[in-house]
Parts: C-alpha cells; structure tokens; sequence
C-alpha cells in the first residue's frame, strides 16, 4: 500500500490565511512559526485524508481545516500542558485535546477517500 497522495498546497496561502485570521503582519516576528505551522497542517490533512491520488484542486472546506488546524498549532504554544488561560463557566479551566485533529476531522471526513487499516 502506497502512502497518501499530497494534495497541490499552496502552503504560503495557508499561511497567509491564518495569518490574517489571527490579525498578525507578514512581516511579524511569528510568521515564521506560522508557516512551519501551516506545512505542518496540510501534511497532517494530507495524511489524514488519504488520497490515493490527489485532485486536481483543493476543495474550500479542505483549505479551511488546514487554516484552523495552523491556527489551533500556533495557540498552543500559549497553553503548557493543554491548559489554557481560560475557564469554563463552572469555574473550571479548559484544557486542549491531545487529538489535534479533534476540530478539524468533522470537516475533512467527506473527503477522506480511504477507510480502514493496511
């Protein structure tokens, strides 16, 4: 069994995208961090995905789980051991999945193309 094709990733358009989401210029210190991010995340799709052969194109919704999977990676930085800076309203703090694909699986399963193990 072969591994999963790589779809055509513009990864600086990732980049850029989440860039823009987390309200960050080209130009800052962190751009970097997100473009290591943002290849990161579309290997990660790529793998999860599974294609035996890649489409010609990227689907939007494809494109956009790989933004927010960027964006998920560049946050957790600021959460040492999945705890974040933030509490739930009973008080109690919120903690990350282990799973980083937890949020972007539900968006990426229709266009998963191979179910099951080798």
């Amino acid at each position: 069994m072969t591994g999963p094709a790589a779809l055509p990733w513009d990864v600086d358009a990732v980049s850029m995208a989440a860039l823009d989401i987390l309200r960050l210029d080209p130009a800052d210190t962190d751009a970097d961090r997100i473009l290591g991010a943002a290849t990161t995340a579309t290997e990660l799709v790529d793998v999860y995905l599974d294609f035996e052969t890649a489409p010609d194109s990227i689907p939007t919704p494809v494109f956009d789980a790989a933004v927010n999977l960027t964006v998920e990676q560049y946050r957790r930085k600021d959460a040492p051991f999945g705890v974040t800076d933030s509490w739930g309203l009973d008080g109690a703090s919120i903690r990350l999945s282990s799973d980083v694909m937890k949020g972007s699986s539900s968006t990426l399963d229709p266009y998963k193309s191979r179910w099951g193990i080798a």
